[in-house]
């Protein structure tokens, strides 16, 4: 359940949609202990479990940081909160309403299901409102204040456009969200989601995440890397590709399946029929 990836940082495992692998929360276990990314409401359980397995008292943690408010990683951050009674959410200006207003909450949801189909939103588990109360709200350049380190935020669109990546100044640990892709089973992977992808952002993203000089890379899905600017330089080169496949096969295919069925033989993604949309949207 817990991997230590970093000094003070471990890897926890969601189990999204009780899959071990594909959902990676992180504790990082400061003077004030902060979660990033608590992952899909369905898997706060796991989460809970994993606070205690790598030592960290829930009444302690100081910080509940969703890099956005996707319901993969942010949809947990209700019923997390409630369980870490004196944690403050980090959350982003453009990100905030949909943790704390329940009509933006229920579109975000509805969204997700459109998106990805009804069984797959349901496995990710609809999310309990945060009291805005209990929201840090903010936006590029500030820091979390962590007691014995500071975590920077940058801003990160190009995946969403409310994204930030946190980085550590202690330990230099990079928790890149969906910013720099995804790291699958030994697989680098894009994630391209309708309606918000955008290439040049993205792009534009990755090349200031290098400027950081991180010491270690940590994925939304799945786990950490210990080669950052190898990785974020495979991601440069890796998009691309990915938005000039799905260009060439539209050329070929009208039909949306078609185009995921052809693709699937040499992008094993188990999320192309979403991230194909999002590619589709943008061209």
């Amino acid at each position: 359940m817990v991997t230590q990836v970093a000094p003070d940082t471990h890897a926890l495992d969601a189990r999204m949609m009780d899959t071990p692998g594909a959902m990676s929360p992180y504790v990082v276990d400061a003077a004030e202990p902060v979660v990033v990314d608590p992952g899909p409401a369905a898997g706060v359980e796991y989460v809970i479990e994993g606070l205690d397995e790598a030592g960290v008292d829930p009444d302690e943690v100081g910080h509940i940081l969703p890099t956005h408010v996707h319901l993969d990683h942010a949809g947990a951050t209700g019923a997390l909160a409630e369980h870490c009674p004196n944690a403050t959410v980090v959350v982003h200006e453009r990100g905030v309403d949909y943790l704390t207003d329940e009509a933006k909450r229920d579109r975000l949801y509805e969204s997700a299901r459109a998106a990805v189909g009804d069984e797959v939103a349901a496995g990710y588990g609809r999310p309990e409102l945060v009291d805005r109360d209990r929201c840090r709200v903010v936006s590029d350049g500030e820091s979390v204040d962590c007691g014995d380190r500071s975590l920077e935020l940058v801003h990160a669109p190009g995946h969403a456009p409310h994204q930030v990546a946190v980085l550590d100044d202690r330990t230099g640990a990079l928790f890149a969200g969906d910013a720099a892709g995804m790291h699958l089973f030994g697989e680098l992977l894009p994630t391209t989601p309708a309606p918000d992808f955008d290439l040049e952002l993205s792009l534009e993203t990755v090349a200031r995440l290098r400027e950081l000089d991180a010491e270690t890379l940590c994925y939304g899905h799945f786990g950490a890397r210990d080669d950052p600017d190898d990785a974020l330089a495979a991601y440069t080169d890796l998009l691309p590709e990915w938005v000039a496949a799905v260009e060439d096969a539209v050329e070929r295919h009208g039909d949306h399946d078609d185009i995921v069925a052809e693709l699937s033989n040499e992008w094993a993604s188990p999320t192309i029929e979403r991230d194909v949309v999002g590619v589709l949207q943008t061209l």
